[in-house]
């Protein structure tokens, strides 16, 4: 999904980003939670935002966010610092193999837990990651195609390969997942549709 600031503030307040906001409510979520959810991650992007509504279901988000703006002293905690780097987790499960649900969330397990293992010896480094999303890809070569390209940008990334005890064939590459600053990595898995 793009990246960027969209809109910023106007003189009648906070301006949301349109494309945003649609690809929210495409999401499922209100109107009101999507320019919540924007605000609150600084009108960074759809996927950020999502988090944060995900994050934060035990609040009122159907209410405008006009009615925010009074009762809390803290939002500003909410927005992301000047200068700090943002990443984000992307898992792009291959839709070729025709996994079914407890197929695909098994293996997206998997790979979060090989990137994590390969991540835990900086901490420091990918200390900021805020959104996790799961993606399709088409099949075995795009993901490995993915796999080179993340390679090619230094972003840590890992392919799961099926021991094939269950639904598919050993060895079938099933998921791949990728970690990176959210520009880096938009502009390797960016034009994926999510899951």
């Amino acid at each position: 999904m793009e990246t960027g600031a969209g809109g910023g503030e106007d003189e009648g307040g906070f301006k949301p980003n349109e494309e945003f906001v649609g690809i929210l409510m495409n999401l499922g979520f209100s109107r009101n939670a999507a320019i919540k959810g924007l605000y609150y991650t600084g009108n960074y992007n759809a996927d950020l935002a999502a988090a944060w509504i995900i994050e934060n279901q035990d609040k009122d988000l159907d209410s405008p966010l006009q009615e925010d703006a009074g009762d809390s002293d803290d939002s500003e905690e909410d927005f992301f610092p000047e200068g700090v780097d943002f990443y984000k987790m992307v898992f792009v499960v291959n839709a070729e193999l025709n996994m079914g649900v407890g197929k695909v969330a098994a293996q997206v397990a998997h790979a979060a837990l090989g990137l994590h293992r390969m991540l835990i010896d900086d901490p420091q480094k990918y200390g900021q990651m805020e959104t996790k999303i799961v993606t399709k890809g088409d099949n075995t070569s795009q993901l490995t195609a993915l796999a080179g390209k993340a390679a090619s940008l230094n972003l840590p990334h890992y392919l799961v390969h099926d021991a094939g005890k269950t639904q598919i064939a050993a060895g079938s590459t099933t998921v791949l997942a990728i970690m990176g600053k959210i520009d880096v990595i938009d502009s390797v898995t960016g034009s994926l549709k999510l899951l």
